[in-house]
């Protein structure tokens, strides 16, 4: 049933999901991060439905198109995923905007507990292939409600302002990371991504994919580090079609004795096109 005009204007209370930590909830070293992203883009997914009045989500652009809402930024941030263990109660609480045209914000909260154990922070655009490619993916808006938390609306902005700068080739200085202007990799892997596990039910590598790949990379590069993300920003320009190849190239790292951070840069191997970047900060464990 759709929401009346008041309805429609109202901030929609904070979607909450409730779990217990299992095997696959959970990692080497805690809450796994590869889980977590899923089930935020999966919230996202759910929450935008949501403010839309919709039982299930399932979006069309204007023409009748089947769209999805594709993550264009994430940051993961004050994450203490090794405090869950086998067993933990925890919840993950979501609130929604739209911070502008066609564009959706969610901010979640990982709690355990009397602890906050970490802040996603997720911006989406709606597309859809305008062939048979995952190259061919162009912008399928659907507009928001207006009926967003205005609470959120600096956190969207922040990220959008980000993750605008990204996609320019500008960057920004993050994570005590600077930007590389030209600069050859430090280091570097190539992956063909499993058409079984990386990609998801609309055909594109998925966005949590992009996480494993980096941390792919650094094991290829740097061997076994125990080390936990404390923080993570993903921003996305591109895809690719399953058996394609990606490489991964490092583009600046720091390390001092409490943590590491890296900068990587994913670009597809057949046209070198860049795709994502992901910067990350992790703790290291004693």
């Amino acid at each position: 049933m759709l929401m009346d005009a008041a309805e429609r204007l109202r901030p929609p209370a904070a979607l909450q999901q409730h779990y217990c930590a299992g095997m696959p909830q959970l990692g080497l070293y805690g809450l796994s991060e590869n889980w977590l992203l899923k089930e935020c883009g999966h919230l996202h997914w759910l929450a935008i439905a949501r403010a839309q009045g919709m039982q299930r989500p399932a979006f069309a652009d204007a023409a009748g198109h089947r769209s999805y809402a594709a993550l264009t930024a994430v940051h993961l941030r004050e994450a203490q995923l090794d405090a869950l263990g086998e067993n933990a109660p925890f919840s993950l609480s979501v609130r929604a905007t739209s911070p502008g045209r066609a564009r959706h914000f969610s901010a979640q909260t990982l709690r355990s507990g009397t602890l906050r154990a970490a802040r996603v922070e997720l911006l989406s655009a709606f597309v859809r292939r305008d062939g048979g490619s995952n190259r061919d993916i162009v912008r399928a808006p659907v507009e928001g409600t207006g009926n967003g938390d205005p609470a959120l609306a600096d956190a969207a902005l922040s990220l959008q302002a980000r993750a605008r700068l990204f996609r320019s080739g500008e960057g920004v200085a993050r994570m005590g990371l600077q930007p590389v202007a030209h600069g050859e990799a430090l280091c570097a892997a190539a992956f063909t991504p499993c058409p079984h596990n990386d990609f998801n039910g609309a055909g594109l590598l998925y966005f949590a994919s992009f996480q494993a790949l980096a941390d792919r990379a650094e094991l290829a590069c740097f061997g076994l580090r125990p080390a936990i993300t404390s923080e993570r920003e993903l921003y996305f320009y591109g895809n690719i079609d399953p058996g394609e190849t990606v490489r991964v190239e490092l583009l600046a790292a720091r390390e001092d004795a409490a943590d590491l951070a890296h900068w990587w840069r994913v670009r597809r191997n057949a046209d070198g096109v860049r795709i994502a970047d992901v910067l990350t900060r992790k703790r290291r464990l004693v």
